[in-house]
């Protein structure tokens, strides 16, 4: 997986792409194109509450041919294990062997508000969902007897093209993180601060010991804001600290308390605060209140230079497959410079 350019380690890089938005779908199919040119290592697609990632990466995956595809995220709480499976097994089949599963359990917004779902037992769900993708992926009968979940009698009428899909996790919290490394061979963190990595790998490598796994095996694949504009640097970044307020300030607590435990509890409290003013009067100032410190600490914006160096910091501290997510608000020309600064092929 760690391939050689020029006597250079290659640069893996992944590339995550939004199916609805403000791109038309001929944009979005163009930046994936062109990223597949570059030498971009996978293109990921998630379903928050726009279109759905299965949909999205089966019209990406047969417009392609060499770029992989994973999903970021395929969530936990608005499909059953058995239909996830059926869908992984149908996006694989369509991509020829290209897919990769990302999983999360999303938020108690999104799951009681938008899916009508109760947020109950998301680690117990989380074991369980996993361990019967990966047994009806098997292609085995699926008897499974869990806490959450009791199935029996099927087994996946189609045979799945490839028996082990690569799963991965995107989680937040300590215990989360520990069960990323016992069950997945991947992990997905959004807003990582990268200098907090080795704290965060020896979480992993805990769970990884429970099931006897290699946690050095594990990919380490964090979502990191990247916009980088020669011509309006300030301006990419300012694109960049919006879109991690209203993570921080509206997406409820998880966020929040993620950015205090990296040790940014005064700028969280204050992004908090200022979000909940009415009449989004504090939106401004809750973004204001995104530092340097934490835009560089997670985040590739700013001019390509600046960009590229905050990838090699990342690159230095062990991440290697950083997947690259534009901010809320920029335009299709910032996209495509992005794409091209930030290219494997021009490392």
């Amino acid at each position: 997986m760690r391939g050689m350019t020029n006597g250079k380690p290659k640069r893996r890089i992944g590339l995550h792409v939004a199916g609805g938005g403000d791109l038309t779908h001929q944009e979005v199919l163009d930046l994936v194109r062109r990223a597949e040119e570059l030498g971009y290592e996978s293109v990921w697609a998630g379903e928050s509450w726009g279109f759905d990632a299965f949909t999205t990466l089966a019209w990406l995956a047969g417009q392609t041919t060499r770029i992989g595809i994973g999903t970021h995220i395929a969530t936990m709480f608005s499909r059953t294990p058995a239909m996830t499976a059926q869908s992984a097994a149908s996006l694989d089949s369509i991509s020829g062997g290209r897919l990769t599963l990302g999983l999360g359990t999303s938020g108690p917004i999104v799951v009681e508000n938008w899916h009508g779902q109760r947020w109950e037992q998301p680690l117990q769900r989380t074991r369980e969902f996993v361990e019967i993708v990966r047994l009806a992926l098997s292609g085995e009968r699926v008897d499974y007897d869990g806490r959450v979940f009791r199935l029996r009698g099927f087994r996946l009428r189609d045979e799945p093209p490839r028996p082990e899909v690569p799963v991965m996790l995107a989680s937040i919290g300590p215990r989360n993180v520990e069960l990323t490394g016992e069950l997945a061979e991947g992990w997905l963190p959004i807003f990582l601060r990268i200098d907090a990595l080795p704290e965060m790998r020896a979480l992993l490598a805990a769970g990884a010991t429970r099931s006897g796994r290699d946690a050095s095996a594990i990919e380490i694949a964090p979502a990191m804001l990247a916009a980088a504009s020669e011509r309006a640097p300030e301006a990419a970044r300012d694109l960049a600290r919006a879109h991690i307020a209203f993570y921080a300030g509206g997406m409820g607590t998880f966020y929040n308390r993620m950015l205090q435990r990296f040790g940014w509890t005064e700028e969280a409290e204050r992004i908090n605060r200022e979000w909940a003013r009415p009449n989004r009067e504090g939106r401004s100032a809750a973004a204001a209140s995104v530092t340097d410190e934490i835009l560089d600490s997670t985040s590739a914006v700013g001019t390509p230079a600046h960009a590229r160096e905050r990838l090699e910091a990342a690159y230095a501290v062990g991440v290697t497959l950083p997947v690259l997510m534009f901010p809320y608000g920029a335009d299709v020309s910032l996209m495509r410079d992005t794409l091209e600064a930030l290219a494997p092929s021009g490392w």
